[in-house]
């Protein structure tokens, strides 16, 4: 009887986990807005202004670091926080795919500190 106790316990326990981890006030994926402000956006191809799906994104910070994502199928890209002791204006973003060179990378940022911060790629045909 005890054992079947513990079980239950120990799985009402996983099913309160999320809300004793942070709610509903950090979004899934980014991480906690302490750490500073994730990063969102989308490539787009300047010429037909339809997003490009599969482009490659670098983040550039730090002495060297770098991370890579892709686009989804939505031509979309997201950054979790880079944490508190990187600048947010200090992150460089590359945005590139065969075929296209890169034109230009509008930065949008949120309304405060650790609200997330919008990019917009502009490709271009090679």
């Amino acid at each position: 009887m005890f054992r079947k106790y513990a079980v239950f316990s120990l799985f009402l326990s996983f099913l309160a986990a999320p809300a004793q981890a942070g709610g509903d006030d950090v979004e899934p994926g980014l991480g906690d807005p302490a750490d500073g402000p994730p990063f969102f956006g989308e490539v787009v191809d300047l010429k037909s202004r339809k997003v490009l799906v599969d482009a490659l994104v670098r983040a550039e910070f730090g002495k060297g670091q770098t991370i890579l994502t892709r686009t989804d199928p939505e031509g979309r890209f997201r950054f979790g926080a880079f944490g508190r002791t990187v600048d947010p204006n200090s992150i460089q973003f590359i945005c590139s795919m065969k075929g296209y060179k890169a034109v230009d990378l509008i930065r949008a940022p949120g309304p405060r500190d650790e609200s997330p911060i919008e990019l917009k790629c502009l490709l271009e045909p090679e």
